[in-house]
Parts: C-alpha cells; sequence; structure tokens
C-alpha cells in the first residue's frame, strides 16, 4: 500500500470546503494505473538486433550546402559563366553551374528539334553529340524519355512538353516546364503549361523552388539536372549534381537539390531528368565538347543519349578562343 500524504483543504468561492489530492497522490495514481500496460510492453527489436543505418539523408535540406564550398563565377563566353561546389557534409558532393546572363542581347537558345516533318520523335544523342552537331556553346540534358537510343540518331520520345523554335512537337502537360521566349525571358511553367509567350521549351518533372520556397522531398538521392531562375529574372542556371559514386559524389533528394538551386542564385527552379542522364557540357578552347560533371553511366563517365536538350549559344569574349565569332 502506497503512503500517500494528507489531502490539502481549500475554501471553495462559494465558502466552502472541499479536498484537493496533492501532486504526489495524483502521480501515484497515475502509475498504479500504468504499471499493467508497462508490465506487458516488451521491446519490438532487441537491443543486440538494431542496426544502424549509416549515411543516412541530412536531417533538414538545408544542412547539404551548410558547409558547402563555391567557387567564384568564371566568365567563358558573352553572357555565360560557370562555377564549382563541393561538399563534405553530410556527403560528398560535386557540383558544376553554368550561369547565363539573360540580358546579354547576343545569348540564344535551343531546344532539341524533331526528326523531321510529321514525327514527333527525336533522334537520340549525348548532351555532348548535341552540342557538336548544333554548334552549341552550353547544353544541358532535358526531360525523361521512355525510349533509350543505342546509337546516334535512333528515334526515341519524350515524356512531356518539347517545343523547339516555335515548334510545338509534344505538347503533354503532365509536368511543370522551363519556359523561354525569343526575346530571352525565362520561366518555370506550372502544370497545365500555358506556352504562350514561349520559344522554346522542356517539361521536367515538379518544381524545386516556387517563388523562393522549397517544393522538393527528402525522399531519395539522385545525380540530379536542374534549371533555374534568378529572383530579378536576370540569369539563368543550368545545374548538374553527380551521384551514385561513392567517395566522389552520392547525390541529393529533390529538396536538396533546391537547395542548392538556391545557394547557386535561383528563386524559381525545375527538376530535369537525372540519374544516368545527367550531362552539363560546354565547348572547349579548341571547339570540342568539354564535359563539366562525372555521368554515373556504365562505365563511370560516360553520356546517355537522350531524348532532348537545351542548348545555349554565346558569342566569344575578346581575346578568347571559345564561342561563335
Amino acid at each position: 500500500m502506497l503512503g500517500l500524504p494528507p489531502m490539502k483543504s481549500k475554501m471553495n468561492g462559494c465558502g466552502k470546503m472541499y479536498r484537493r489530492p496533492g501532486s504526489c497522490q495524483i502521480i501515484a495514481v497515475f502509475m498504479v494505473a500504468l504499471a499493467p500496460l508497462v508490465a506487458n510492453c516488451q521491446p519490438s527489436v532487441p537491443a543486440a538486433r538494431v542496426v544502424v543505418i549509416t549515411n543516412a539523408p541530412a536531417a533538414k535540406p538545408t544542412d547539404v550546402v551548410a558547409q558547402a564550398t563555391l567557387s567564384r563565377w568564371k566568365p567563358i563566353f558573352r553572357g555565360v559563366e560557370i562555377c564549382e561546389g563541393a561538399t563534405k557534409v553530410p556527403r560528398r558532393l560535386q557540383v558544376r553551374a553554368v550561369r547565363i546572363d539573360l540580358r546579354e542581347p547576343t545569348i540564344r537558345f535551343l531546344v532539341t528539334p524533331r526528326i523531321g516533318n510529321g514525327t514527333n520523335a527525336w533522334g537520340g544523342r549525348t548532351t555532348s553529340e548535341f552540342l557538336s552537331e548544333f554548334k552549341c556553346q552550353a547544353a544541358l540534358n532535358g526531360s525523361i524519355f521512355d525510349v533509350f537510343a543505342k546509337q546516334r540518331g535512333d528515334p526515341t520520345r519524350v515524356q512531356g512538353l518539347s517545343l523547339s523554335r516555335g515548334d510545338l512537337y509534344q505538347s503533354r502537360h503532365d509536368w511543370d516546364a522551363l519556359l523561354i521566349s525569343q526575346d530571352r525571358r525565362a520561366w518555370v511553367a506550372r502544370s497545365p503549361v500555358d506556352v504562350r509567350g514561349a520559344y522554346n521549351g522542356l517539361s521536367g518533372f515538379h518544381a524545386l523552388l516556387i517563388n523562393g520556397t522549397n517544393n522538393g522531398t527528402m525522399v531519395s538521392r539522385h545525380p540530379r539536372s536542374a534549371v533555374g531562375i534568378s529572383r530579378n529574372l536576370r540569369y539563368l542556371y543550368l545545374v548538374a549534381i553527380d551521384g551514385r559514386q561513392s567517395g566522389y559524389s552520392e547525390g541529393t533528394t529533390t529538396a536538396e537539390t533546391a537547395e542548392w538551386m538556391r545557394k547557386l542564385g535561383a528563386y524559381n527552379a525545375l527538376n530535369l531528368d537525372g540519374g544516368g542522364s545527367t550531362a552539363l557540357v560546354i565547348e572547349g578552347p579548341d571547339g570540342s565538347p568539354e564535359l563539366l560533371n562525372r555521368p554515373c553511366g556504365l562505365p563511370v563517365g560516360v553520356e546517355r543519349r537522350v531524348a532532348n536538350h537545351l542548348g545555349v549559344f554565346a558569342q566569344k569574349l575578346p581575346n578568347s578562343g571559345r564561342g561563335r565569332r
């Protein structure tokens, strides 16, 4: 039997005495009621069998950029700069970015055109092949697709929207998209996409940043391709984050990708096809393609042939061999 202290007496509002139990009595009664439940509770997993999971996702999306390092933006063409980012905590990451100044009047864009009139198929190309064929100065892989091209030019099909210089030859509006006007205005359009005013455009998955708000999830880590636009609408960012390469770069969730886009300067951003498709390429000093990231193909470093791409045309800098003359 529990030795409980006596109940305390107090006058109520009507001038009558009532007895209030002390705090110890309340705790004691609660413990007596709880005892049968506690006695029947057994751990679902014995202590000796607890599995410790290492390299778990960061607790918060911002953790992935908290200790990130970024190089300075380096001009490589008129209106085009490149940047490198990296982290060691909470995991190793390698990030490559191209920043395009949309106020530079010589900048032009191209989304991969269709194979020919009367078809909505694309010829599969690596991002490097696309850059070489169309003589771009920078290029990023684009939308998801459903047929892998074994050889260059093999037909494949984009899943989503594809608009190439006014030719809307794939119009599914299931996913959000990047749209660019003929006068270089760029915006992320939410599904269902209205293409009025756009000259080039391609679908991604879903927006990563919506007016500065993180729209991603912490579900899984993969290599990522993304595009973003600064708050003042001046800059367009093309970004590749490598993944699936232990000890080098292990990939990001979509929420973490959004934080990388924010760190680079984006206010709105879109997640494109990633995984083994992720490839960011620029024209090298000798005119040949220069792959900025390291794709996770088999073997590592080999680009995948994809259905569409976003290409950038730019003029060379003074005293530089790069770029269009």
